[in-house]
């Protein structure tokens, strides 16, 4: 059975997760570096960065998750800052248009999100009790979050664009998943 993908900026999510799951999430968001490369090993240069159908290729996937690592640490700090509001995303991802992440290294562009991951994952688990357990406004969600709902909400993004590349692989090898 062949399903319609939903768009991410229309997925609904469950938050309120206990903090007790962090390190649970935190195990799912570390290896995001880990699943690209095992996703990609394979691919020829050409294949890692050829667009289909005007969308982003395979390296601007991943190019697009260390482009976002920026506003997951600021958030974060907004957090440990007891902010009553996280900062927006820019929905228009400008700096992933600009970034010509083609042009770079398969491994260049993985050793760059596994560092930048460790950063966020080192920088939540700094972060004080009261800060933890503070609640701040997504904007665009336009619900309230604790750091361990936006480490979940990261995870999210991290999948969907996996899938985004699992799919564009599909479309250079004949695969079964």
């Amino acid at each position: 059975m062949q399903f319609s993908r939903q768009k991410w900026v229309h997925h609904q999510f469950n938050l309120g997760i206990d903090v007790g799951w962090s390190q649970n999430i935190i195990t799912r968001i570390s290896d995001i570096g880990m699943r690209c490369q095992y996703h990609c090993e394979e691919l020829s240069d050409i294949m890692l960065s050829t667009s289909h159908d005007q969308e982003w290729s395979i390296k601007e996937h991943i190019g697009h998750l260390i482009d976002l690592e920026e506003l997951h640490l600021q958030r974060i700090d907004q957090f440990k800052d007891l902010k009553t509001e996280l900062t927006a995303a820019d929905m228009s991802n400008q700096k992933t248009k600009a970034s010509n992440h083609n042009d770079k290294p398969l491994k260049d562009l993985i050793a760059e999100l596994i560092i930048e991951r460790e950063k966020l994952i080192h920088q939540y688990l700094s972060l004080s009790l009261e800060s933890i357990n503070h609640s701040s406004h997504h904007p665009r969600l336009n619900v309230k979050m604790k750091p361990v709902d936006l480490l979940f909400f990261i995870g999210e993004h991290d999948d969907h664009h996996l899938t985004s590349i699992l799919e564009i692989k599909k479309k250079f090898i004949k695969t079964s998943f």
